[in-house]
C-alpha cells in the first residue's frame, strides 16, 4: 500500500514563498495599472468602463439571470 508522507518544513517553506511570490505580482499588477491610469484621460476611462459595464449587463440579458432569491 503507498504511504502518503508530508515534510511539513518543506510545505511551510514551499507556501512562504509562494505567498512571497503572489505579493510581488499582486505588487506588480497594481503599480502597472496606476501608471496606466495616471497616462491615461478620464474620457477615455469612461468609454472603457461603460463598455465593461455594457457587456455584463448585456451578458445578464442573455443568460437571463434571476436577481430575486
Amino acid at each position: 500500500m503507498f504511504k502518503l508522507t508530508w515534510n511539513k518544513k518543506k510545505l511551510l517553506k514551499d507556501l512562504k514563498e509562494a505567498k512571497r511570490r503572489n505579493r510581488i505580482g499582486n505588487r506588480q499588477f497594481i503599480d502597472f495599472r496606476v501608471a496606466w491610469l495616471k497616462r491615461t484621460s478620464n474620457t477615455d476611462w469612461s468609454k472603457r468602463q461603460k463598455l465593461i459595464i455594457d457587456e455584463v449587463y448585456k451578458s445578464n440579458r442573455k443568460l437571463k439571470l434571476n436577481t430575486k432569491r
